[in-house]
């Protein structure tokens, strides 16, 4: 019996990428969020293809959904929502204006995944969804809230659901009493542009414990890279008061 030749076929390996990636890092830029980055990338770019979809509507219309008294976090982002649709709709971070398209759209179903809820989203004149993962001042740490709002828009992307925004928002659009900002007017999502994740919350947050806690306090260096950490998302993070339409960015703690 002979036995079958061996091939040149190079083999390849994420470690060998991630090899790559590093050895073209220069300066003083830390490398832990270079390989940080490139295993989100892998996971985000494989759930935004899952061919599965939320079995109900995603997008929401929540203009008129009553306003309950609170301070957790969805009651908190439900007032912030409809302060901004009593004004021009939208939100300012960065001088760039977010147009809000809505809060709390599911974005899994099934027993086990009930109550996961994308907290607030928006879109950029330029079509891409942002999501705001939203925390109060005790809520959990920041790298937590990236885990969970990258989750969200993950299943926000995927192909059934994005259709499915995409058929909601043509109706949310056309409702004759809707005001639709300045730049806006031929603005729809687009699944194929850069997307955003923000975690807001108050400065407390930020300055609080989890300025001084081992497990949280190197946000800033998270905060640091967040535009060029992921090729696929962009990430930020954001202060409010979950009242003024215009949002911060926090303060770096003093080591």
């Amino acid at each position: 019996m002979s036995r079958s030749s061996p091939t040149n076929k190079a083999v390849t390996s994420g470690f060998r990428d991630w090899l790559h990636e590093l050895l073209e890092v220069r300066g003083s830029q830390p490398l832990w969020p270079i390989l940080l980055g490139a295993s989100l990338d892998g996971e985000f770019l494989r759930q935004i293809e899952i061919d599965h979809g939320y079995s109900s509507h995603v997008f929401i219309d929540r203009d008129n959904h009553p306003l309950e008294d609170g301070e957790r976090e969805e009651k908190q982002v439900a007032r912030l929502y409809r302060s901004a649709n009593a004004n021009d709709g939208y939100v300012v971070l960065e001088d760039e204006r977010i147009w809000l398209l809505g809060y709390q759209w599911p974005t899994q179903g099934g027993s086990a995944e009930k109550s996961r809820r994308a907290d607030l989203i928006g879109m950029k004149t330029d079509g891409s969804l942002v999501v705001f993962e939203a925390k109060v001042a005790t809520g959990n740490a920041p790298q937590i809230a990236l885990m969970e709002g990258l989750d969200y828009l993950a299943c926000l992307l995927r192909p059934k659901n994005f259709d499915n925004i995409l058929t909601g928002f043509d109706a949310w659009k056309k409702k004759p009493d809707k005001k639709i900002p300045t730049g806006f007017e031929q603005i729809v999502p687009q699944r194929s542009v850069r997307p955003t994740l923000v975690v807001l919350a108050p400065e407390a947050y930020f300055t609080g414990r989890h300025s001084r806690s081992i497990r949280s306090r190197d946000w800033p260096y998270l905060s640091a890279v967040g535009g060029t950490m992921m090729k696929s998302v962009r990430l930020d993070f954001a202060t409010t008061d979950y009242k003024s339409t215009t949002f911060g960015h926090p303060p770096i703690p003093k080591k």
